[in-house]
């Protein structure tokens, strides 16, 4: 199914896909990267990759939406070429596997909640 378009031309229903992602603080001085941005002077986060929990938790709501899997089954830790991937770059591939491989472009909205465990930012 393309999710272009419905039965007869109409729209196709909305797919809904949930992500969430939780990563500890690093214990070494990388900076923060939340949402794409790198916050000098904040705590980073631990990961194989940025470790930008907005970023990952979008992409898994994606994957999850386009029935594509979790990021962790799409971009495992057991793929060398990730280590340290940007939350941007991240999204990017997300998107090209749904546009080009799947032809559901299903980014139409999407809502980010952050909660971190103590405010820093």
């Amino acid at each position: 199914m393309t999710g272009q378009q419905g039965a007869a031309g109409t729209p196709p229903p909305p797919r809904v896909g949930t992500g969430v992602d939780v990563h500890r603080y690093a214990e070494d001085d990388r900076p923060l990267h939340l949402a794409c941005l790198e916050w000098p002077g904040v705590r980073g986060i631990e990961g194989h990759s940025d470790g930008d929990v907005a970023a990952h938790a979008a992409c898994d709501a994606l994957l999850s939406a386009a029935g594509l899997g979790d990021l962790g089954s799409v971009f495992g830790t057991d793929r060398p070429e990730m280590a340290g991937a940007s939350g941007t770059r991240m999204l990017g591939e997300v998107l090209r596997l749904d546009v080009l491989e799947q032809g559901t472009q299903l980014l139409r909205n999407q809502r980010l909640d952050v909660v971190p465990r103590d405010v820093q930012v």
